[in-house]
């Protein structure tokens, strides 16, 4: 066995990694306290929780980086073992740590270019939902059908990201509701603002606008297309099923759906 390598294995006593277990440990235990204690900041102030949401993964990489410093600390290198640890590093990013290289860079990219944050509702690839966590290795998103998705941060680095809200609790809805083509599209637009005027969940300080347009799905029909803001995105399906309900209530009572209702387009 070459020296420089005994050198390197006996330079990790015992003492000195369970030093550097109890630092990571207890890194573990602080971040998960000061975690509920920003998700209980979160609750008790609405309009904050974007802010925090914002703080807490840079909170939570830069303990593990100072973490990381105390352990190098702890274990202090001669020089020469230093250099082999960094050999022995190179050799593992050579043999199969380029994915986690990757995912480090596009963790730093998040902090530093800020395409999404906590509480954004974002959409990447087929995933689409509120990102709830950002780590060092991937972001965790929830989609509105309570699915956990998992998506590696070395995706940022290739793939668009679309950010409905931008770290504000508002975002724009769309919903759209379709009728027979020869249905009266001033009264169907009418309907629209209607709909979203009286909804529950409407951003009024935002614009409502109503779109009336025909499409064609092996029969023509039209759409009336409602954008409105939601004050809350957490709220989006919520206002869509609202205004739906409200348009076809009133469609309905109208008699402007007829036959044709039970015919409607399913665009993607």
């Amino acid at each position: 066995m070459p020296a420089g390598q005994l050198n390197l294995f006996e330079f990790f006593t015992l003492s000195r990694i369970v030093s550097v277990v109890l630092v990571m440990a207890a890194t573990w235990l602080l971040l998960r306290y000061l975690t509920s204690l920003l998700h209980a900041a979160s609750a008790r102030t609405p309009r904050a929780r974007f802010f925090i949401k914002w703080a807490e993964p840079i909170l939570r990489i830069s303990l593990w980086f100072v973490a990381l410093l105390i352990c190098f600390d702890l274990i202090a290198p001669t020089r020469e073992t230093f250099l082999a640890a960094v050999g022995s590093a190179a050799i593992a990013v050579g043999l199969g740590a380029q994915d986690l290289i990757k995912n480090l860079v596009g963790g730093l990219v998040i902090l530093t270019d800020r395409p999404y944050q906590l509480g954004d509702r974002v959409k990447m690839g087929e995933a689409y939902g509120e990102i709830d966590h950002i780590g060092l290795r991937s972001t965790k998103l929830t989609t509105p059908d309570d699915t956990r998705v998992t998506i590696p941060n070395a995706d940022i680095l290739s793939t668009q990201v679309f950010n409905a809200n931008s770290g504000v609790p508002d975002c724009q809805v769309v919903t759209d509701v379709f009728l027979p083509h020869d249905s009266d599209p001033v009264e169907a637009q009418q309907v629209g603002y209607e709909a979203a005027y009286t909804c529950p969940f409407l951003h009024v300080a935002k614009p409502v606008v109503v779109l009336i347009s025909d499409v064609l799905d092996q029969r023509l029909y039209t759409r009336v297309r409602v954008k409105a803001y939601v004050y809350d995105h957490r709220f989006e399906p919520a206002m869509q099923s609202d205004i739906t309900v409200r348009c076809k209530t009133e469609f309905h009572r109208r008699g402007m759906l007829g036959a044709a209702a039970e015919l409607e387009p399913k665009p993607n």
